[in-house]
């Protein structure tokens, strides 16, 4: 049986080796795309809970400034976001990664950004509580949160596509992520949408 907490521990200790670990889990397609909108769902659940159980709107001004807020209002759509983009995140670092002679499987890619949103989750429901108690010290978190996952998500790359160094890993993301903004950008100008209402 598998000791969660300890997983938990050791993928912040040692991510290319628990990234080695998890990927001989040799979990199939299906499971896995089911976990991906499981915690996607959960993901939206927790950023949007808080807005919905209050029964209260994003504020004006907050709206006005970044109107991407107005996700929060709208649990659904939230995690439809979240989960296409999981799913088209995985398929851009595969395909690029195997186009700058990375290896490994998809399902390799796929379990550990599965593994690495689950840790997400449970990250966000203690800042979630932390910011009842002391709301500064849990903006503080969730900086060192973000900072983190994204250190796990440069050796998590890595160690899935098999590439030799983590610049490797973070000029495919780099690249995979403008690619993805762009191809966003365009599909939403097709659909009459501008940046500023994104």
């Amino acid at each position: 049986m598998i000791n969660w907490t300890q997983l938990a521990v050791d993928t912040v200790r040692d991510p290319k080796g628990t990234a080695d670990r998890i990927m001989g889990w040799d979990v199939d397609r299906t499971t896995l795309y089911m976990a991906l909108c499981a915690v996607a769902a959960i993901n939206a659940i927790l950023a949007t809970g808080p807005v919905v159980l209050a029964g209260q709107a994003v504020d004006d001004v907050a709206r006005a400034a970044l109107p991407v807020l107005a996700l929060l209002e709208r649990p659904i759509l939230l995690f439809v976001l979240i989960a296409g983009g999981l799913v088209v995140m995985v398929q851009g670092l595969f395909w690029a990664g195997r186009a700058m002679g990375g290896q490994g499987e998809m399902s390799d890619l796929l379990v550990l950004l599965v593994w690495l949103q689950a840790l997400r989750a449970v990250a966000q429901a203690a800042i979630l509580l932390l910011s009842f108690v002391v709301p500064t010290l849990a903006g503080l978190a969730a900086l060192g949160v973000m900072i983190l996952a994204f250190w796990l998500m440069l050796h998590f790359i890595s160690a899935a596509l098999r590439f030799d160094s983590l610049l490797h890993a973070l000029g495919l993301l780099v690249a995979v992520v403008v690619g993805v903004f762009i191809g966003l950008m365009l599909i939403l100008t097709v659909m009459g949408v501008s940046a500023g209402g994104l």
